[in-house]
């Protein structure tokens, strides 16, 4: 028997090891964008950031750029402190000139100008009176509950309850704009300060764990209306599904008909949706709080300043009301904090383009954003959040600056064909309904007809 030569195995050839100095091509550079394999690249290095939202202080918003260029919404977002930070993670460079748009080139340019004209720096007299008229509120809310206690069981009570109730809820409505300011960076150079304050106003005022808050708005700011290939939201803002759909696209990951006759009805839903939101925001902050302690010592913080918030508020009700009472006054509270979150939310960005193909940083931020109107309500009652546009190129300019901005963007806009859309708080609205609609349309022509009583006797007598 002739024993034939068997051929020696091949050596597996040699993993590359990253260096600081090691090249990548754009296309090698996109093949790693998952959470455990996570490059990005910023101002032409490569960084492996793979795993690290463990210790990020923005969360998992690091992973919404992986395999991608994130040199726009890095420099938007962090302090220069955060490059250092940034230089340990460094594996490597782009090894061919990586264009920059005369688009994007002109919007660093105009914020380098920002910048320069102090634009950035806020006013510390302005954000004290905010934060003491927002506590006014409060009190007034407060005042209101004791008024009911003072009038017992009679009609009155029932009066000064809900009106308690209703301010409230805008005390919630108008501490969430100012949470958004401090978790923003926009009022102290030293972030601490921030946080300090956002806290107070976020977990003890308002109910929102700010990590819950920061790990969804960090994503929605990097990655506004956006879709995976796949029609998944990465925006957590859009990611509505069973209840509501914004654009076709996001049908186009349904598979179950069930969802889509939902959809269907979603004009209808949308309403009912807004009152029930701030229930489902608690409950999401209130899981995220406890999953967080789990692993971190901050989520045990989160817990306990989300208790102090739940302390007074139930302690107020219950202490000054009858039973039936103190539950219909915190009901009621949630209901409306919730609806005045909501109208503001989906006016900024619901109706407004949705896509799955990754565009530059300027780009995706102005088609997926719609201002509203300014004026003295507006900007009070929104927060500052009706100069949407301009707070999503520069989200840590300072809420009162946000004005003296609008003219510069429009033009930037205007220039390079990108559409500036703006409107009134009821055309806005009325834009989001039509949106609604139009996929509810959409959703019903997916929608298989049922077969007739004949075509159904038909289809077994051919059997």
């Amino acid at each position: 028997m002739i024993e034939t030569a068997q051929a020696a195995p091949r050596p597996e050839p040699e993993k590359r090891r990253p260096t600081a100095t090691s090249r990548y091509t754009l296309a090698e550079v996109a093949r790693h964008a998952s959470e455990d394999d996570c490059w990005i690249i910023i101002r032409g290095k490569i960084y492996d950031v793979s795993g690290f939202a463990k210790t990020h202080a923005g969360g998992r918003v690091v992973y919404a750029f992986g395999g991608r260029d994130a040199t726009d919404v890095f420099t938007t977002f962090h302090s220069p402190a955060a490059w250092k930070e940034l230089s340990t993670r460094l594996i490597g460079e782009i090894a061919e000139a990586s264009p920059v748009s005369p688009l994007v080139a002109e919007f660093r340019d105009l914020r380098a100008k920002l910048h320069r004209g102090g634009l950035f720096k806020s006013n510390k007299a302005y954000y004290v009176a905010k934060v003491i008229g927002n506590f006014a509120i409060l009190a007034a809310s407060i005042a209101m509950l004791v008024q009911a206690h003072a009038n017992g069981r009679t009609g009155s009570a029932f009066l000064w309850t809900t009106l308690s109730a209703v301010v409230l809820g805008l005390f919630w409505q108008q501490s969430g704009w100012l949470a958004h300011d401090f978790c923003h960076h926009q009022v102290f150079a030293d972030r601490r300060f921030n946080d300090a304050a956002s806290y107070l106003l976020g977990n003890v005022s308002q109910g929102f764990s700010v990590d819950w808050w920061k790990t969804k708005h960090n994503v929605h700011h990097a990655a506004p209306n956006e879709l995976t290939h796949e029609k998944r939201a990465i925006d957590p803002d859009i990611d509505t599904l069973p209840l509501l759909a914004w654009s076709a696209e996001m049908l186009d990951g349904i598979t179950d008909k069930g969802q889509l006759r939902l959809v269907r009805i979603q004009p209808f839903l949308f309403f009912p949706v807004l009152l029930l939101a701030r229930f489902n925001w608690a409950i999401g902050s209130i899981f995220h709080a406890f999953e967080l302690a789990r692993t971190a010592r901050r989520g045990k913080g989160e817990l306990a300043l989300l208790a102090v918030h739940y302390a007074w508020h139930f302690g107020l009700a219950f202490a000054l009301l009858p039973l039936p009472m103190a539950f219909y006054y915190c009901v009621l509270s949630q209901i409306v904090s919730g609806a005045l979150l909501a109208i503001v939310f989906v006016q900024s960005h619901n109706g407004m383009e949705i896509f799955s193909t990754p565009k530059d940083f300027v780009t995706s931020q102005v088609i997926s954003t719609r201002d509203i109107d300014s004026g003295l309500w507006n900007n009070w009652f929104t927060g500052g959040l009706n100069y949407q546009i301009e707070h999503h190129l520069f989200p840590t300019i300072p809420r009162h600056n946000l004005a003296r901005i609008r003219e510069p963007v429009r033009a930037l806009c205007e220039k390079h064909g990108l559409a500036f859309e703006e409107a009134s708080m009821i055309e806005g609205t009325t834009r989001v309904l039509r949106c609604l609609a139009d996929v509810a349309a959409e959703a019903a022509t997916r929608i298989p007809e049922p077969r007739s009583r004949a075509s159904r006797d038909s289809i077994r007598a051919e059997r």
